[in-house]
């Protein structure tokens, strides 16, 4: 199996703080392809179920992304706000347009690669911006 985890991803990981990494969640399992999440979705029947139940776990994520924006953008200066909201929509063509690129591979699994691509590039992204809102120790 295809495993990826970009390297600036893992520096991030290691770089964060000690609480962070003894919650109950470990961050390396969602921002890793083909992870636990991923597991319990190919539990299913169907290429069309793991590619729901991947979107679904993708859209979980997208919510979770949303709050620590949000949250983020509350505590930011106005200068560092309009920064933020230049990089979050760079950010969402650059996760559609790698995530796009996997719809194009010939055959049904291209449609469970392309949701575990927005899932994990999603959950990355939530974890990086939730780090970004806790104060640094």
């Amino acid at each position: 199996m295809f495993r990826f985890v970009p390297a600036f991803i893992a520096l991030f990981l290691l770089a964060l703080p000690p609480a962070f990494a003894a919650s109950a969640e470990d961050p390396t399992e969602a921002v890793g392809w083909y992870g636990k999440e991923y597991l319990s979705c190919g539990e299913r029947t169907s290429t069309v179920q793991i590619t729901d139940c991947l979107l679904a776990a993708a859209e979980r994520w997208d919510q979770r992304l949303n709050a620590a924006y949000h949250k983020l953008m509350a505590n930011l200066p106005e200068e560092q706000q309009e920064r933020m909201r230049k990089a979050e929509r760079l950010w969402v063509q650059f996760r559609d347009a790698n995530c796009d690129y996997y719809i194009n591979i010939p055959g049904t699994r291209a449609n469970y690669i392309y949701a575990e691509c927005r899932r994990v590039l999603t959950a990355q992204r939530a974890i990086e911006l939730e780090a970004a809102v806790r104060p640094v120790n």
